[in-house]
Formats: structure tokens, sequence, C-alpha cells
């Protein structure tokens, strides 16, 4: 009975130690060492960097779809246009009321894909006094900057500049609609390297 015993303890902390986590772990990985699922970040990135981009753009498209919502890749650069006929009136900074629920679906993405940085670029069109249109353009890219650290962004992440008519969507711009397309919002999104992702 007692050896009985004794081989069933000795099973029981042999499983126990196969089965606790090392908390202390870590991957080796080209002769860096880096905690689990960090691997992808860092001096360890490599060519993951686009990948990480191209995951947050599959996941944009699919919450976005149907939106209106253009989005592109260059380089280490995510950008997404929104069209301003969606998000400003003329001559205002105010968003609209429809492009609430496209920033409330962009948010969480910001937040999920957090080992990236945002700068958010407001554009005017190119009618009416061009100190003007500066800082409506400025105002504009605040007012989007405010709304996403209101949404749990951080805003060490996030920054915002006005271009004024500088970037034109649709050049020599001259209708109602080209010019609304004109008033639009680029979100410049790039990789944020953690200094935190290798340990040390």
């Amino acid at each position: 009975m007692k050896r009985l015993t004794l081989f069933t303890s000795c099973v029981f902390l042999i499983t126990a130690c196969q089965m606790s986590p090392d908390k202390s772990a870590t991957i080796d990985y080209k002769g860096l060492s880096a905690k689990p699922g960090l691997v992808a970040f860092g001096p360890l990135a490599g060519m993951d960097e686009k990948q990480y981009l191209l995951e947050q753009d599959a996941l944009l498209h699919s919450r976005l779809e149907g939106k209106g919502i253009e989005t592109d890749i260059q380089e280490h650069t995510l950008t997404l246009n929104i069209p301003g006929n969606i998000g400003f009136g003329p001559n205002s900074a105010s968003i609209n009321w429809n492009l609430h629920s496209i920033l409330d679906a962009i948010s969480p993405v910001l937040k999920e894909y957090k080992y990236t940085s945002i700068l958010v670029l407001g554009h005017s069109d190119s009618k009416g006094n061009p100190e003007v249109n500066q800082r409506l353009s400025e105002q504009r890219g605040k007012a989007i900057y405010d709304y996403f650290i209101h949404s749990g962004v951080s805003s060490g992440r996030l920054s915002y500049q006005g271009v004024s008519d500088n970037d034109p969507l649709i050049k020599d711009a001259e209708t109602t609609l080209e010019r609304a397309l004109n008033r639009r919002i680029t979100l410049q999104i790039t990789i944020n390297q953690p200094a935190a992702a290798v340990e040390k």
C-alpha cells in the first residue's frame, strides 16, 4: 500500500512539473531572446512588418466594406482615405453624423494593432482663402485625433497635421462633389517598433 501511495505521489509531481508554465521562458531567434508572442517585432521582425500591416488592412476592409473607404499599402505605411463628402461639410470641422460609425469601426483595429503610429491628415478643398483652408484642415485633423483618443487609442501613438489643399484627391476640382471629395481625412499607419519587445 505504501509503495502504491509513493508511486502515485511521484507520478503526480512529475506531471505537475511538466504542466506548470515557465514564466521566464524566452524564444531564441537568430541569437536574440524574446518573450513568446513578440517574435514578430523589434529586431526580430524581418519581413513581418509588412504582414502586420496586411493583417490590419484585411481587418479594416472587412469592417468598412461598402462604406467608400479606400486603403493602400506602400513600403511600410498603410493609408486609409476617408472621403470628404462623408466626413465634413463646407467650411466646417464638425464631424458629420455618418462618419461616427466609420470611426467606431476603425478605432478597435487601431487599439488591437498597438505596434503602430497613426498620423491623421486633414485636407481642405482649394476654394477660399489659403490661410483659412490651412487652419480648417488642421481643425479637421484634430477632430479625428480627439475622436480616436476618446475611443481609447493611446495619445502617444497619434498625431495630426493639416495639409490644406496641397494634396488633392482630384486636381482642378470644379464641381461641388469633387471639392467635397477633396475635403477628406487620411490616416497614415506605420509600424512603431516597441523597445520592450526584445527582452534585455
